[in-house]
């Protein structure tokens, strides 16, 4: 079989294990392995949180050179990721170092852009039934199921260290299937979208065209542009909201389950995460993507809150669960609003925006709140609250089909 083709059964499924490597494992696996890091090297919250801090800006790199035309999403690019980001996966256990710790997560997080990009990216060209994409996405979620399923079954006999070894292993199990996700070996160049969209564009040098943008504007591109950066400010606050659940919410369930037994939460949220896409696309396509992209978001912040204030495993199990269920699907959701804007890459702008968020908010929780989980998580709701209701004025702004 050539190497850039796959059987079309299981074309998905390498999609889906890809993204497992770049984001279940590859970002996710220091979640419900950073209890037991702080309990062996005796760290305090700070340590953890910028660690994390400094994996979101190598994600925020890795996908930036792709949208600046740095590095091309090709094969070469793709494989080259999935042996870097499994390779990072052992490399954390060679010296807790925290220069180290936090070098290859910064790299790891490099890999797990680049990956993430060349997955999706592919996913529509890859998809031969209306469900496919949906199991591709849906590998975001089997990897971070995978990753508490690890550390909840040998977290008892396995310190840190050999969690993250087996954590690697298990990578390159998947970088093995994901290998031939179908992706070209080398990208051709594709002409100006300004130039092709425009008819009366001419190879005529006599010619003049209007060059001032305050001319070639409508007042229809004037209110696109204004809604699209409302709701990219929203999807700031979301991606700044939902990664501080992400990284603390097996520490905040630590007191509750005990460090190697909280991972069940995190198992929980795998699960829920992996039946994300599938149902929100079938929730979107009967109501409406606002009025599910509405449902979401409150079920998400319904979630932090509930992880703040309830003390019982039950509580924490339904946050766990709150979250897997609403992260992917507000992503995938508000991506769909901001292609029906017109707005050109409107993907790669709102990712951009997603992206410092999660910077941001770990950093923050850094900064003020490391001693405080509880009240990162309220920030946390805050946060989404704000995303929430700018998303929706955007859409409102833009009059987007409800």
């Amino acid at each position: 079989m050539p190497d850039n083709v796959a059987r079309p059964s299981l074309t998905p499924i390498r999609g889906a294990l890809g993204m497992s490597v770049a984001m279940g494992m590859g970002r996710f696996f220091y979640t419900p392995a950073l209890p037991l890091m702080v309990a062996a090297l005796h760290w305090s919250s700070a340590p953890g949180a910028w660690i994390a801090t400094l994996n979101y800006v190598g994600y925020f790199i890795g996908t930036l050179i792709i949208a600046q035309g740095w590095v091309e999403p090709n094969r070469f690019v793709y494989r080259l990721s999935l042996i870097v980001s499994t390779l990072g996966l052992a490399a954390v256990a060679l010296t807790p170092n925290l220069i180290w710790q936090g070098g290859i997560r910064t790299i790891a997080g490099i890999a797990s852009g680049l990956i993430f990009v060349c997955v999706t990216q592919r996913i529509p060209a890859n998809s031969r039934r209306p469900r496919d994409g949906g199991i591709s996405y849906g590998g975001v979620g089997f990897g971070i199921l995978v990753s508490g399923a690890i550390v909840l079954a040998a977290g008892n006999v396995a310190d840190w260290r050999q969690l993250w070894l087996i954590c690697a292993a298990v990578s390159a199990v998947f970088s093995i299937i994901a290998w031939t996700w179908p992706i070209p070996a080398r990208i051709l160049p594709h002409p100006n979208p300004a130039e092709a969209a425009d008819p009366t564009t001419t190879d005529d040098p006599t010619e003049t065209a209007t060059d001032d943008p305050a001319e070639a504007a409508t007042p229809f591109d004037a209110n696109r542009r204004r809604a699209m950066a409302i709701l990219s400010t929203g999807y700031f606050f979301q991606g700044g909201g939902y990664i501080i659940i992400g990284t603390y919410l097996v520490v905040l369930a630590g007191p509750v389950f005990g460090a190697t037994a909280a991972a069940s939460t995190w198992l929980i949220a795998g699960i829920a995460t992996a039946a994300s896409p599938l149902t929100w696309s079938a929730v979107a396509a009967r109501i409406g993507t606002v009025k599910a992209l509405t449902l979401c978001y409150c079920l998400q912040v319904f979630g932090a809150l509930l992880a703040v204030f309830g003390s019982s495993p039950v509580v924490l199990i339904i946050a766990a669960a709150l979250f897997g269920f609403t992260f992917i699907g507000v992503v995938m959701m508000t991506i769909g609003v901001g292609t029906q804007l017109g707005v050109a890459n409107a993907s790669a702008k709102l990712t951009s925006w997603y992206s410092i968020g999660q910077i941001v908010g770990p950093a923050i929780v850094a900064a003020a709140l490391s001693e405080h989980i509880a009240a990162a998580f309220v920030a946390s709701a805050i946060a989404l609250a704000i995303a929430m209701v700018l998303t929706l004025v955007g859409v409102l702004a833009g009059n987007v089909g409800r």
